[in-house]
């Protein structure tokens, strides 16, 4: 077996930094994600390189740490692109990191690729380094199509934002092409194989991990400058559509006068210039409905947050809510979890896979508004099943899903395909 000495981490969308400005446009879980899982393989004596896109004149390398830089290199125009356009210079992507790795003299064992632009470049690097590629969707086009077909935001309106008929043409070409597929839930895996013509043996679940030193229960002196009103419910999310926001604003304006609660989200809630359209009207529904419905004492935007900060908002609320209408994981439910907050997760979120309903959490259709007020009111006026969830999350996580356990499975995942 050949050893296992650096990898090519591909993530072109988002603003990559460390650490990453979660709530920013394409900024989210899928970024922490691979930031951390490079993280964790660099503790561990393995050379990873995260390429990423290159605008704004942001400088070419950042050393995250011992044995992890990100990589950033420009294409197509000197300005930020959202995810959905960039397919389109996915070949200059991977031509420009050709030239970086033959000026840098880099020798790499393996590819691995996030989402399908990466997955893109990552067919065409894998050709012209002969090295196997593995990819992990994090979202599937189809998947998502159906999911967003649902309710509020018919696809037809969407269809030419999303482009669904290049992305799902062009994830079908990874999986055919890639030497395997990594994804981080089993409702993932059940999709792939329902929507996409995969290889079974091909498909590989391991789930994510969570930053154990940061998310936990032990409270610091950020904790001191929380002061987070009773019956505090938090969630933490970019502000789309697909996370579901509405939905849980909506379910509380249900319960309003029948306890005394307070909403707390994390995620850019400003109107920025570089929203996409889906963004902007967004933040507005949700403003004017908040109005409208004078929930405005009982609603905070607390903006985008740290990595201590948010676990140190976790620790202080008592309910998580995760209430999206397509989720492929949830990353925030894992932290959320680790810091033992109760968590209350959409059915269709893969995080709902490590939570045993009524035992370290709770499973809910987000779609039923009144079910999920009911079930806010519930778990906020039993004090002690509040609790009881709450240890029982705390537990699951440590004992099961730190970076440092996943990587080691993440590692042997690797070294079987580069023997």
């Amino acid at each position: 077996m050949r050893s296992l000495n650096r990898v090519c981490m591909l993530n072109p969308q988002g603003y990559f930094f460390n650490p990453p400005p979660l709530g920013k446009t394409d900024t989210g879980g899928q970024i922490v994600y691979v930031l951390e899982l490079s993280k964790a393989l660099a503790k561990k004596g393995i050379k990873v390189d995260i390429f990423t896109r290159g605008f704004d004149k942001y400088k070419e390398e950042e050393q995250v740490c011992e044995n992890l830089k990100i990589v950033r290199i420009p294409c197509g125009s000197d300005k930020f692109l959202p995810k959905e356009k960039l397919y389109e210079i996915m070949p200059e992507f991977s031509e420009n990191i050709m030239k970086y790795i033959e000026r840098k003299r880099k020798k790499y064992d393996i590819i691995h690729s996030h989402y399908w632009d990466g997955g893109y470049a990552g067919i065409l690097l894998s050709k012209m380094l002969d090295i196997p590629h593995i990819h992990t969707p994090h979202t599937l086009g189809k998947a998502k199509k159906l999911e967003m077909d649902i309710e509020e935001a018919p696809t037809e309106k969407l269809k030419p934002y999303y482009r669904f008929h290049v992305r799902i043409a062009i994830e079908q070409k990874i999986y055919n092409k890639a030497h395997a597929i990594l994804v981080i839930c089993e409702t993932t895996r059940i999709q792939l194989l329902h929507y996409y013509l995969v290889d079974f043996e091909k498909i590989h679940v391991i789930y994510p991990g969570v930053d154990t030193e940061i998310f936990n229960t032990k409270k610091t002196n950020l904790d001191n400058q929380i002061k987070l009103k009773n019956n505090s419910i938090l969630t933490m999310c970019r502000l789309v559509p697909a996370k579901g926001i509405d939905r849980l604003i909506e379910a509380l304006n249900f319960i309003k006068n029948k306890i005394a609660f307070h909403l707390y989200i994390g995620g850019n809630s400003n109107l920025e210039n570089n929203d996409s359209k889906e963004e902007t009207n967004y933040k507005k529904y949700l403003f004017d409905f908040i109005e409208k419905n004078k929930l405005q004492t009982k609603i905070s935007f607390i903006g985008q947050l740290n990595h201590e900060m948010v676990a140190a908002y976790y620790r202080n609320a008592d309910i998580f809510v995760n209430p999206a209408r397509y989720e492929p994981f949830g990353l925030t439910t894992i932290e959320a979890m680790a810091c033992g907050t109760a968590p209350l997760i959409s059915h269709v979120a893969g995080s709902k896979e490590i939570i045993i309903d009524g035992l370290n959490g709770f499973i809910i259709n987000s779609h039923d508004r009144k079910l999920l007020g009911n079930q806010i009111l519930k778990l906020l006026t039993e004090k002690k099943l509040l609790k009881k969830i709450s240890e029982n999350a705390a537990f699951t996580i440590k004992e099961h899903y730190s970076w440092d356990k996943i990587s080691d499975k993440i590692i042997n995942f690797y070294k079987k395909l580069i023997i």
